[in-house]
């Protein structure tokens, strides 16, 4: 058995592509060769995979699983494992929440399953992903592209060579070269079963219609023709014609061949049976369906579940807690467990344990779903030990009817979750004083406010209230290092790195709407797995504590220390004539990290390869800096001493972790805070448009009809602009790097410029659907300094490219009858004016991330 293990530095590149997905971006999964199996295809298929070639073989185990018996039986064996419960605890015995969250996922399932497939199929491997908020993503990887004896992942299936997997830290295979599985035994039964459906079906074909008889008269022979004819034309079952004095016996073999065909489809499903579960009667009743033989039976297939639990935990601690441990999750000290399962208790029992035990009170409500009562509501008792107890769900204060017979008892179990939506549905805000029950949620904080629209059907995607506490609270961040004077949560834009800032306040944009995408969902999860209010209550403060507190604190941290680090970049950049080395340099308290500790004092040159990988903060928290060094204050000794520690430290553990987390990035070359791998939603930005576009403008808590807000009473008159293009240009045309441009102020101050090419593109006759624009420049700088809203949104069309992230800052500005929108853009760190227009379809336009409303 084999599985990855850490990134050292001879296989860096293989590390990386481990990173980025092997198992999405290079494989390439080809259908299995579909066609008629026989035992010879079997025996070669065999021969083939003792040298290496598995792609046969394991094409023939997929096509044999559609076997019905063969699939059910291997799928039992898995439900055994999904269907057990399974805890991670620490090493006190205590579970540990976060582990826990991750368990109870469709992922966690997926990865036992894949698990499980290496018993049946001899191999498997799985690559293991995770999201900034830990999200575990387990994507499957074909086990006839898995080759043990190369110990690498194939591109192509028939190939021999592929990406080794040794060495990549979130991949795990499992298997041995010589095993192929459990189905290698099996396959043979449901070949002979499904060739000798074959043989029967056209024995059918041949024997199994009636037979016709037809008799004539020896000294008529034009009856005989007759018949002939009559027979032909009567359809195609089969007919004898003979004398009318001839004898003849019919002998049925029919019942004989159907038998024996049976016992032999019998026999081939019960050798599948014995292979995989070791016993036939749990799947398939036996003759006369003997208790006993049924719990011998049960026994055996039990004692083969508890056998697939052992090994399946063992993959769990052995192989999958390091994958974990490296990415920062909370299993150092712990191990995955299936406990034994109690026995169900009835009510009658649990009455009788009752009397010699306590027993909590809240364990019973939260077992059979009862919720706990409201003051002064009616109480559903025991009248006395022979009389059934009656629960009546629709009584109030108020009921005046005496008569028992007409109280209706409720089914706890019917429609619990169905019940539990209406009920939040209807749920008033305030309290009620009618005295019936209800459920009451405050408005004094936010997470109370978003628990509750989550509660009420409100904020089924998104929420924008929390979109603007996350967003607002992490750009007062970046604007701490760039501008001391903070207003609003308004950067004063004076300097020249508008454009960086711009950038960086983008990429909060989008870090913040995939975060609030992630909250709300597991919130509606919160909700759906609930099964009282108090349930729901306590997991909503659950998730609300994680992602508005714990994690926002250290995503404000982090925003701070890498705005801090990439402004120093910029500033090291503009300043290597003078600073042409760089130090790194650790705060130097007892809370620095060993392996940065490490990395303290060493010098590089600032050209150096490194830095693009070691730039802090290189993990969460980190707050490592760059100073910079001048050439006479470093010697040759110095920079092969740094260049080992370097070497040393990109070999560690620590390391391994940070760069799973993808934290091995300069965030002051590519202008981001958080990279689109660490976003809640992975590769957030390039598919946020899709995402996003389901958003609608009254969810942002602006006027979703159009048609309002341009013929509003409210609205100003569109002066239409009276001079040229030309005399526009020349009254306000400017020259930045000896170059013509038309410099736009926005909102916050920011100079954004368009080129004259591009202004002449908008303006001139030769653009005829564009030199109405003209009449439009009137409102150029109103709608840019006083827009109504303003949006990130996508601009252009619908593809992987650039163009599909919302990176397009779209002002609008509505006039009596008509839009106007003027459309910014950041190109290669320069704040560039891209267009203006009339909005015709504000679907489009007012779809994305709403940044400013001003209505």
């Amino acid at each position: 058995m084999t599985r990855g293990k850490k990134t050292t530095k001879s296989k860096q590149t293989t590390g990386n592509n481990a990173q980025q997905g092997i198992v999405l971006q290079n494989i390439i999964i080809k259908a299995p060769t579909r066609k008629v199996y026989d035992v010879g295809d079997w025996r070669t298929a065999l021969r083939n995979a003792d040298s290496g070639r598995v792609k046969q073989l394991y094409d023939l185990f997929d096509d044999l699983m559609v076997d019905g018996v063969l699939s059910d039986a291997v799928q039992r064996r898995i439900d055994a494992v999904t269907n057990s419960e399974l805890k991670f605890v620490n090493s006190a015995g205590e579970e540990v929440d976060d582990m826990t969250r991750i368990i109870d996922s469709m992922t966690w399932e997926a990865l036992l399953v894949e698990i499980m497939r290496c018993k049946f199929y001899g191999r498997s491997g799985v690559e293991l992903m995770f999201n900034a908020d830990g999200a575990l993503e387990a994507i499957p990887i074909p086990a006839k592209h898995i080759n043990l004896k190369n110990k690498c992942i194939l591109i192509n299936d028939s190939d021999d060579t592929g990406i080794p997997y040794e060495d990549a830290d979130n991949i795990l295979i499992l298997g041995k070269e010589r095993d192929f599985g459990i189905l290698l035994k099996a396959a043979p039964y449901a070949i002979y079963k499904r060739g000798g459906f074959g043989d029967w079906s056209q024995w059918v074909e041949l024997f199994g219609q009636p037979q016709r008889i037809g008799k004539y008269n020896t000294f008529d022979p034009e009856s005989r023709k007759l018949l002939e004819d009559a027979f032909e034309h009567a359809g195609g079952a089969p007919y004898v014609i003979v004398p009318k004095e001839a004898e003849i016996e019919l002998h049925d073999t029919s019942s004989s061949n159907g038998s024996s065909f049976n016992e032999f489809r019998q026999a081939c499903n019960e050798e599948m049976l014995i292979t995989i579960s070791g016993q036939t009667l749990t799947a398939v009743s036996g003759e006369r369906g003997a208790r006993s033989l049924g719990e011998v039976h049960q026994n055996v297939e039990d004692a083969k579940n508890r056998s697939d639990l052992r090994f399946v935990q063992r993959v769990l601690n052995q192989h999958v807690i390091p994958i974990l441990e490296r990415r920062g999750l909370p299993v150092a000290d712990g191990h995955f467990v299936f406990p034994k399962s109690a026995e169900p208790l009835t009510v009658n029992e649990i009455v009788q344990l009752s009397d010699i035990m306590e027993i909590p009170q809240s364990h019973l409500r939260e077992k059979y779903s009862i919720p706990a009562p409201e003051e002064g509501e009616p109480i559903a008792r025991r009248q006395h030990q022979s009389a059934p107890m009656q629960l009546d769900l629709d009584a109030d204060d108020d009921d005046t009817d005496d008569d028992d017979d007409k109280k209706v008892v409720k089914n706890a179990d019917a429609g619990i979750m169905s019940k539990l939506r209406d009920f939040f549905a209807g749920a008033p805000v305030e309290g009620a004083s009618d005295g019936t029950s209800h459920m009451t949620l405050s408005d004094d904080t936010l997470n109370d406010r978003v628990i509750k629209r989550v509660a009420t059907g409100e904020s089924r995607k998104f929420d924008a209230e929390l979109f603007k506490y996350i967003s607002d609270d992490l750009l007062k961040g970046i604007y701490t290092v760039f501008n001391n004077r903070i207003n609003n949560v308004d950067y004063d834009y004076s300097t020249t790195d508008d454009a960086f800032v711009t950038a960086l306040e983008q990429n909060i944009y989008h870090f913040s709407a995939s975060k609030t995408l992630a909250e709300v969902r597991q919130l509606n999860q919160a909700l759906r797995d609930a099964k009282t209010y108090d349930d729901f209550r306590k997991r909503a403060d659950k998730v609300c504590d994680t992602f508005n507190t714990r994690w926002q604190k250290t995503e404000y941290d982090t925003a701070i220390l890498a705005a801090e680090s990439a402004s120093n970049y910029r500033r090291l950049v503009n300043k290597t004539n003078l600073f042409p080395y760089w130090r790194y340099v650790t705060v130097g308290d007892d809370r620095v990290r060993p392996d940065h500790a490490a990395l303290n004092g060493i010098v590089l040159p600032h050209k150096d390869p490194h830095w693009d990988k070691i730039w802090p903060p290189n993990d969460w928290n980190c707050r490592c800096r760059v100073a910079g060094v001048m050439s006479h204050e470093v010697t040759t000794e110095l920079l092969e001493e740094s260049k080992a520690a370097v070497d040393n430290f990109m070999d560690s553990a620590e390391w391994a972790k940070a760069k799973a987390q993808h934290w091995d990035v300069n965030r002051g070359k590519r202008s981001e805070i958080f990279t689109a791998n660490q976003m809640y939603i992975k590769k957030f930005p390039t598919v946020a448009h899709r995402i996003m576009s389901e958003v609608t403008p009254a969810t942002w808590g602006v006027e979703p009809s159009f048609k309002k807000l341009i013929n509003g009473d409210s609205r100003p008159e569109l002066k239409p602009y009276t001079g040229t293009a030309d005399d526009y240009w020349q009254a306000h045309r400017v020259t930045v790097d000896n170059k013509e441009m038309l410099p736009v102020k926005d909102y916050a101050g920011r100079t954004w410029y368009m080129s004259r090419r591009d202004f002449d593109n908008h303006t001139s006759d030769r653009k005829k659907k564009r030199a109405f624009r003209v009449g439009y420049m009137s409102c150029i700088d109103e709608v840019l300094t006083n827009p109504d809203e303003v949006w990130l949104a996508q601009e252009g069309k619908d593809t992987q490219d650039d163009e599909s992230r919302l990176n397009n800052w779209i002002m609008i500005r509505y006039y009596k009858g008509i839009a106007i929108a003027c459309v910014c853009k950041i190109e290669k760190n320069i704040l560039c004016f891209k267009s203006w227009y009339e909005v015709k379809d504000p679907r489009k336009k007012r779809r994305g991330i709403l940044v400013r409303k001003n209505m």
